[in-house]
């Protein structure tokens, strides 16, 4: 009986209880499930698994404690037990019908075509939204959000952020080879769990193109599913973020990020060693090639560009002792400065109309 751990990291999340239900129900297999659950929640406010018996482990943190989605990701794969797969998801997600039984058999393709078990699944789930009266609504061609399987290819946004942008698949009748990893779906072997284990160094932004460069240095051949096995409710604006949350004391989230980009290129660069590095060179020569980004020279020639057009469009929140306590992205171009936003595919003006995307 092949047994899969689900690892969900969640942030004072409403959606928490209806993702974990979906994910049970509407597996094939659902008994061989291993569901570990980091559930960040005020005092009083962590919900209740208990219906899942043994088949869940919870570590519930007051949201106080987080330092990130690296951080609360490596504790939830901690709470792996050997199980044959591992499955990382987001805390606000919906599955369709037999997703475990999909994926599985995607996988097993993707390992005849590589002859290698070491095989990563990983997509940009199709969106959901939530009315104000509870219903699901599921859009349909959204133009950033989309419904249909795509491959990711890797960018530098204009605010000089990593992130996945989703391409076209020509040809949908077997997974696709894809470029970077989507830490909301990602579906490998167990041993994932001990070759790449999450750096909770690493924020939140950023976390995936480390972990896929981590793993393809690895050995690990990284693909697409070929059909949608789940939504993702992608806006939530009005839900918390840990970022407004953690603005203040010793912990404050700029210092954070700060620290976390710092890692980031440290990684990139080949740099850090260890487990939480590159593994085989010639594989980080031809995970660059691949890419199409060359890390050494965006680091030496592109970023300060990138970081100052990004200032342009921060709002910073200061006390009322003129402390700053909060930066935030604008998510708009201003001074006619939009032709030189960099990564137009990542950029809300409406001068930018067209094939645009969205970590």
């Amino acid at each position: 009986m092949r047994t899969i751990f689900v690892s969900i990291a969640s942030y004072r999340d409403e959606e928490l209880q209806r993702t974990v239900n979906s994910l049970y129900h509407a597996a094939k297999y659902p008994r061989r499930l291993r569901i570990g659950i980091v559930n960040q929640q005020a005092r009083g406010k962590h919900d209740d698994f208990s219906w899942l018996g043994d088949q869940v482990r919870v570590d519930n943190v007051h949201y106080r404690e987080s330092q990130g989605a690296g951080w609360a990701r490596k504790r939830a794969m901690e709470l792996y037990n050997g199980e044959d797969y591992f499955f990382q998801i987001d805390s606000h997600m919906l599955f369709e019908p037999d997703w475990d039984e999909k994926l599985y058999n995607m996988y097993c393709w993707a390992s005849c075509e590589e002859e290698t078990d070491n095989i990563v699944l990983s997509q940009f789930a199709a969106p959901y939204d939530v009315f104000t009266d509870g219903s699901i609504y599921y859009p349909k061609g959204d133009k950033d959000y989309w419904d249909e399987p795509s491959w990711t290819s890797v960018v530098n946004t204009w605010a000089a952020v990593w992130a996945g942008n989703r391409e076209k698949m020509e040809d949908r009748t077997h997974p696709h080879p894809t470029h970077t990893i989507l830490a909301a779906i990602l579906f490998t072997h167990g041993r994932f769990v001990k070759d790449i284990p999450y750096d909770d160094r690493i924020s939140f932004m950023g976390e995936e193109l480390c972990i896929a460069l981590r793993a393809y240095t690895r050995g690990y051949k990284l693909y697409a599913p070929n059909e949608m096995v789940a939504y993702h409710h992608y806006k939530r604006e009005e839900c918390p973020k840990i970022w407004r949350d953690n603005i203040q004391g010793e912990r404050m989230w700029t210092e954070i990020e700060m620290n976390s980009q710092q890692v980031q290129k440290r990684v990139l660069l080949g740099e850090d060693e260890g487990i939480f590095g590159i593994g085989d060179y010639d594989k980080y020569l031809e995970y660059q090639k691949m890419i199409g980004i060359d890390f050494a020279k965006f680091y030496t020639e592109e970023i300060d560009r990138k970081v100052n057009m990004a200032l342009i469009t921060t709002d910073t929140v200061f006390d009322e002792d003129f402390n700053m306590i909060e930066v935030s992205m604008s998510g708009y171009c201003t001074n006619g400065l939009h032709s030189q936003c960099l990564a137009y595919d990542h950029c809300d003006c409406d001068c930018h109309e067209g094939d645009r995307s969205v970590k």
